[in-house]
């Protein structure tokens, strides 16, 4: 049984299976009127199970979202996945720019502050680097969906307006 989940940080807080389940709540609701509670606490548990099958005494945070999205696929829920791997994502990138923002506030004498340039550059660096990550996940989802390569290739371009060559370099 799982008792503690390792947090970013490195803390271990006390494992609830309830956060999963509102997690997933949220997730399906993005993607449905209604949300079939029994469901989203059935897909929950599953995650807690497969957890404890794969012997995570301490899963990490993001071993747990992880699993949260592999058992969403694999029982064919692509949307709420789409919608939880976004979600995921969006958080990401908040304390990814939380943590430059405060590095680059550190770094520089209060009398060089500029806070809206400094903001105005995180801003555009995280549009092109969300941009690539995205574009990544969507390549990934698609091919775990198994259509094919050439299909992907002229589906992603076609609507992201960019090159095969350019698609290419940022999938690697």
């Amino acid at each position: 049984m799982i008792k503690n989940v390792r947090k970013r940080d490195g803390r271990l807080v006390e494992f609830e299976v309830d956060k999963i389940a509102g997690a997933l709540y949220k997730a399906f609701g993005a993607c449905y009127d209604k949300v079939d509670l029994k469901k989203v606490y059935a897909i929950a548990h599953d995650v807690e199970k497969r957890l404890e099958d794969n012997e995570s005494t301490f899963p990490t945070v993001e071993l747990v979202q992880d699993t949260v999205e592999e058992i969403l696929i694999e029982e064919g829920y692509v949307r709420v996945a789409k919608a939880y791997i976004l979600y995921r994502d969006k958080r990401s990138r908040s304390r990814d720019m939380k943590s430059i923002l405060l590095e680059s506030i550190e770094n520089q004498s209060s009398n060089d502050i500029n806070l809206f340039e400094i903001f105005e550059n995180l801003m555009n660096d995280a549009m092109d680097k969300a941009r690539k990550e995205d574009l990544k996940k969507i390549v990934a989802l698609l091919k775990e969906l198994n259509i094919d390569e050439k299909t992907i290739i002229e589906k992603v371009t076609t609507t992201f307006s960019i090159t095969a060559d350019s698609l290419e370099k940022i999938c690697k």
